[in-house]
This record gives structure tokens, C-alpha cells and sequence, in this order.
């Protein structure tokens, strides 16, 4: 069975497109002839190039249905119309041809690849933060465009029926959904706003929950995002653990702000039962439930309460246990390296996250481990590695100071881990 099926107008929209998948471990296969496809029989993922962005609408539709045809009786996961960036081409022709070899299915468009600066909201799509009406490509010879409004492009040439859903609604995920729902009662397609990846996701967590089988139209990120989402069952067993010691006013603001997002549980510790050695058996075999029980991906053990946030008075806990105030908060470090080992021994982690110095430090000397092998930057001051020597060598690790990036750290560093570390 073919995972993702990719048709694109031109061969580069193709790879583009295609390359993507690899970060979910998807062999995939970029063929450039609609008419003499190669063997794809090892391949989890197929790219068709049409060559049809340039050509007469009624030949593009013709091309594309060549291709369609020929998977008609096929079981395809996802099924994906792409289309430029800049949404040249004949966009609604190509759709045409597959509402008539894939009428039960609906069309979800998203215009938008954030990373590369194209985006769309309220129907208007930029590049680079400039209307897409007013940048080179409406001096476009073979294909100028004179609007930024998606819904004018499309229907230029599409028969179907097509309506808008806005950024605005997007807050409440339960509300976007129901309103999904509605409008694929009246309409064949949906055109989503997107700014960002997160709004990308979204909309693919949203579209994967749906009874209704999909076609995505974009330039590739949503199809990635969306094929993500119809594997997730088998990706939803690797998890991935963020250790959080730090309590400073950036990690809480991190924490408040990721809790609540479709793939994060935060699971609060008491920092008064880290104190207590006698204590962390049970701690650990109770998390490590919660994580193996959860069907959220990246679970952050913190040792604050997001809803009860107590910030520890260490002179005077110092003064009662007669040890020295830094000892104190070695000792909460410590219990939370020794719980992160008791689950790491005891679920699938497939990688960890350390913020705080001394977090990332306690973890690391409680291993036995002699350093981390630094790969990549994942933001400013946040890097990604893999931990060298002692009991878990190889695993992937990202660290971060508690008082670095903006309310979002946590998304990039989860999407990050899902995108890279596979």
C-alpha cells in the first residue's frame, strides 16, 4: 500500500514535495514521466510529475487523469494534488480531475509552506509578508498573477464548490472541528488559512480525526503534516521525555503555553517529595504509568505545578535539613535524573529533553555519561546531540537554559524531535 501518492506539475514541485517524507522514515520515489512510471513496489511514497503547469487546462486535467486512473483501484493512505507555492498553474483543471476519479473524497487546501515564507490569512496568501499579487510572480510570461485570494484561483478553472475557514477560529480546536465537519456537509473543498507549522499541524490533527477521506492541495508541508498524522498509530509509541527543573518565569510561561497542544502531557512533581530519596520508587513507577498510558507524544515531568505554582523557600529548607542551599537543589536535580532513568528503563523513549544546567548535568553524572555529542542547533542556545558513553549512550538529547526562547520553545524543540530524530 502506498502511504502518500504525490501529483505535481512540474518535477521540481515533485522532489520538493517528496523530500519531506523522509523525515518519517518513508521511502519515497520522485518519477518524472505521468506515462512511463518505474517499479514503485519498494517504496513506501510515489511523486508524479505531470509537466502540465504551462500547458492548456483541458491538457493538464487530461495528464492528471492518466495518472489518477491508474490508481483508481489502489489503497492509498494519502492522496495529494501539489501545486506551486505561488499557485501558478492550472490549479482548479488538475482538481477537476481529481474530484471525477475521487468523488467521495474531500479537498482540503492549504496554500501555504511558513518555513519558506508563503503563508495565508483571511484567504490572501503572501510571500514573504508581501500579497502575492505584488511580487515577481505577477510579472510571471507564462502565468502572471493578478490576485492573492485563493478562492479566485482555484475556481478560475474549478467546477467544484469551495469555502474559506479563517485563522480566527482556530483556538479552539473542538470549535475548528465541528466547523470542518459543517462545511464538508455543503461544500466539496475547504481553503485553511496557515501562518505557521502549528497552524499546519492543526489542521491536520483536525482533518485525520474526520470520517471523511481527504485530498490535500498544497505545496508540501500539510501533506507531510497530514501523512504524520495518518501514521501516527505507529509513530504514537515513541515518546519523547522533556526534564524540567529550571522554575524561572521563561519555563513557566514555555510550560503554560505548550500545555494544552494536542501532542503534549505535563506531568507535575511535588519538589518537597524529591527531597525524600525514600520517596522516588513510587514517583517513578507513577509517571512511568502516566507515559505509557498517554497518547500524547512529549511528556514533560516538571517539578512545579502549572495550576499551583509554588516557588520553594531552599534558605529555609537548607536551614531544616542542616545542608548547605545549593545542596538542596542538587538533591531535586538528582531525584529528577533518577526518575528520567527509571523511565527511560521502563518505557519507549525514543529521546530526552534537559532544560536547566544543572538538570542536563544531574542526568548526564547520574548515568555515568562522559559528554554530549553536539549535531545541531535546534534555536539560539538550544542544541541537539546524542550522549556519549555510560548507560544510555546514543540517546538523542536537546538542552536548553530555562531562560532561553520565546513562549513557543517547546513546539519548535517537539518538532524538532518528530521531524529529525526518527
Amino acid at each position: 500500500m502506498l502511504k502518500t501518492l504525490f501529483v505535481c506539475d512540474d518535477s521540481t514541485g515533485a522532489n520538493a514535495s517528496a523530500i519531506l517524507l523522509n523525515k518519517l522514515k518513508l521511502k519515497t520515489l520522485s518519477a518524472i514521466n505521468q506515462s512511463d512510471l518505474p517499479d514503485f513496489s519498494g517504496y513506501d511514497s510515489l511523486a508524479v510529475s505531470t509537466d502540465s503547469r504551462g500547458v492548456e487546462g483541458i491538457v493538464a486535467k487530461t495528464r492528471v487523469l492518466d495518472v489518477l486512473r491508474s490508481f483508481k483501484n489502489c489503497e492509498i493512505l494519502v492522496l495529494n494534488k501539489r501545486v506551486d507555492s505561488t499557485l501558478r498553474g492550472n490549479l482548479g483543471a488538475e482538481l477537476n480531475a481529481f474530484k471525477e476519479t475521487f468523488p467521495n473524497r474531500k479537498i482540503a487546501i492549504v496554500p501555504a509552506f511558513p518555513k519558506s515564507g508563503r503563508t495565508c490569512l483571511n484567504g490572501q496568501v503572501y510571500v514573504n509578508g508581501v500579497s502575492l499579487e505584488k511580487t515577481d510572480v505577477a510579472k510571471d510570461p507564462k502565468m502572471p498573477i493578478d490576485t492573492a485570494d485563493a478562492y479566485t484561483l482555484f475556481k478560475k478553472q474549478f467546477e467544484g464548490s469551495l469555502a474559506n475557514i479563517y485563522k480566527e477560529v482556530y483556538d479552539d480546536k473542538e470549535k475548528l472541528t465541528k466547523l470542518v465537519e459543517n462545511v464538508y456537509q455543503d461544500f466539496d473543498g475547504i481553503i485553511f488559512d496557515a501562518e505557521t507549522n502549528e497552524d499546519v499541524a492543526l489542521i491536520s490533527r483536525v482533518l485525520a480525526g474526520l470520517k471523511y477521506e481527504i485530498i490535500t492541495v498544497d505545496p508540501g508541508v500539510f501533506t507531510f503534516y497530514y501523512t504524520r498524522e495518518k501514521v501516527r498509530e505507529k509513530l504514537a509509541k515513541e515518546k519523547y521525555l522533556y526534564l524540567v527543573g529550571s522554575v524561572v518565569d521563561t519555563t513557566y510561561k514555555q510550560l503554560k503555553y505548550v500545555r494544552g497542544k494536542n501532542t503534549f502531557k505535563v506531568i507535575p512533581l511535588n519538589p518537597i517529595d524529591l527531597l525524600e530519596e525514600k520517596n522516588l520508587i513510587s514517583i517513578s513507577k507513577d509517571v512511568t504509568e502516566k507515559i505509557k498510558n498517554s497518547t500524547h507524544t512529549h511528556i514533560a515531568i516538571s517539578t512545579f505545578d502549572l495550576d499551583n505554582r509554588i516557588i520553594l523557600d531552599l534558605f529555609q529548607i537548607a536551614k531544616e535539613k542542616g545542608i548547605k542551599v545549593d545542596n538542596v537543589s542538587k538533591i531535586i536535580n538528582l531525584s529528577l535524573a533518577k526518575i528520567a532513568k527509571y523511565v527511560l528503563e521502563n518505557a519507549k523513549i525514543k529521546g530526552i529533553f534537559s532544560s536547566g544546567g544543572d538538570t542536563t548535568l544531574s542526568f548526564l553524572l547520574d548515568n555515568s555519561a562522559k559528554g554530549i555529542e553536539l549535531i545541531d542547533e535546534v534555536m539560539p542556545l538550544c542544541v541537539y546531540g546524542k550522549v556519549v558513553e555510560g548507560r544510555f549512550h546514543g540517546l538523542p538529547i536537546i538542552t536548553k537554559g530555562g531562560m532561553i526562547g520565546n513562549e513557543d520553545a517547546y513546539l519548535i524543540i517537539s518538532e524538532y524531535f518528530e521531524e529529525e530524530v526518527r
